[in-house]
């Protein structure tokens, strides 16, 4: 019996086909993968370069503020001197600016170095950025900045020569009339001003200014290389502020109106935005413990005035009316040292009056008052950037 065999054939011009389609979309595949991690890396090496360059124009922007702080104290410092022997005080307003430009705040200084952590705080960062240069150059930024830092919580030319526990006795030292007080601050600056240490302070005035300048200059110089030798156009750092900036809705008229709520540890403020362009704002402000020769404790001060708001593209503009404010104390929390009880009560009610005069007389001197204003998703909480960078947050 004839066994029966069957045989198929292969076809294999379309088995050499069908390998060598499998082949390439394998290839491809490794292409397209390779094309994507390469444009991850040109996107992350952008990305950081361009948030690198725009914290240190930040940087600049603040020494820049500064600088121009140093050259209007110098004036004001240099004029105090000049009349130190002088028995009449300058004047109050003068004298107010003088000395919080010679009292020493006790908190140190610090640059916002959380780009800088994150620049250093990865070695792929380095290598997705390739260019040694441009690393060299922030490194270089970055480690004069901490050394001005250091300089201007360190150096005696730079830290204001009169400690604070020196001056605040003066200011909690009980009720004095407005001359009085400048009478007292005006014979405090006086001997402080024949101290050398607050001289030398004074006389160096010119050589922080320089400083500030170098520092400025030279770090303007290697930012404006860092933008040329990776490519970063004035475009992209402006669509980068955007990015970080723009994270809320634009405030319009009819998600205003209500009552908002801005609260902290010391104060509670409190706005009233009305349909009809006006509010009402109110300013709750608690003292700490304080201790003076007649009383001690704390107060609470309470104060408010009306206003006129509008709205100008991304900013809320208020125009305040000081002279409809009041003035509430409540010195409940004030205990009278023994049988100082008449100068504790002189005391409040001069400062209650003395308070509204000045409440009252700031009318006509601010004319408005302006933050760029945002709304989250829920449109009862907004955000308030102020004209020096400063943020704060309301709820409705």
């Amino acid at each position: 019996m004839e066994k029966n065999t069957t045989h198929q054939k292969i076809d294999w011009r379309q088995f050499f086909i069908s390998v060598l389609g499998t082949a390439i979309g394998v290839a491809l595949t490794f292409v397209v993968s390779g094309l994507l991690e390469r444009r991850n890396k040109a996107q992350a090496q952008r990305l950081t370069a361009i948030m690198v360059i725009h914290d240190i124009d930040n940087t600049i922007d603040i020494l820049k503020a500064w600088k121009n702080g140093e050259e209007d104290g110098a004036v004001l410092l240099l004029y105090a001197m000049e009349h130190k022997d002088q028995k009449e005080p300058i004047p109050s307003d003068t004298l107010t600016r003088v000395l919080n430009l010679l009292v020493r705040n006790n908190s140190d200084y610090h640059f916002d170095t959380s780009k800088e952590q994150i620049f250093n705080s990865d070695l792929d960062t380095w290598q997705n950025l390739g260019n040694m240069k441009f690393i060299d150059n922030v490194q270089s930024i970055f480690y004069n900045r901490q050394h001005l830092e250091e300089a201007i919580n360190t150096e005696e030319w730079f830290c204001e020569p009169i400690p604070s526990e020196e001056y605040l006795p003066l200011i909690m030292g009980g009720w004095q009339t407005q001359e009085e007080y400048d009478e007292s601050r005006w014979s405090f600056l006086r001997n402080k001003l024949h101290d050398k240490r607050v001289a030398y302070y004074i006389n160096v005035s010119y050589s922080r200014t320089s400083a500030l300048n170098e520092y400025i200059d030279k770090f303007t110089l290697l930012n404006e290389e860092n933008k040329f030798i990776m490519g970063i156009t004035d475009q992209e750092l402006e669509d980068y502020v955007n990015s970080i900036t723009n994270k809320g809705i634009a405030l319009n008229r009819t998600d205003l109106p209500g009552h908002w709520r801005l609260a902290s540890k010391e104060q509670n403020m409190e706005y009233d935005f009305h349909s009809d362009n006006s509010y009402t704002f109110t300013n709750e402000i608690s003292s700490s413990y304080m201790k003076t020769l007649y009383w001690s404790g704390s107060y609470t001060v309470r104060i408010s005035y009306g206003g006129t708001w509008s709205l100008q593209k991304d900013s809320l503009v208020m125009t305040p009316d000081f002279a409809s404010g009041d003035l509430q104390l409540d010195a409940s929390g004030l205990v009278a040292e023994e049988g100082m009880e008449d100068r504790l009560n002189s005391w409040i009610n001069s400062y209650k009056e003395s308070s509204l005069e000045q409440l009252k007389s700031a009318d006509g001197r601010v004319e408005r008052y302006s933050v760029k204003a945002l709304l989250d998703s829920s449109r009862d909480k907004m955000e308030w950037t102020e004209s020096d960078g400063t943020v704060r947050y309301l709820k409705r």
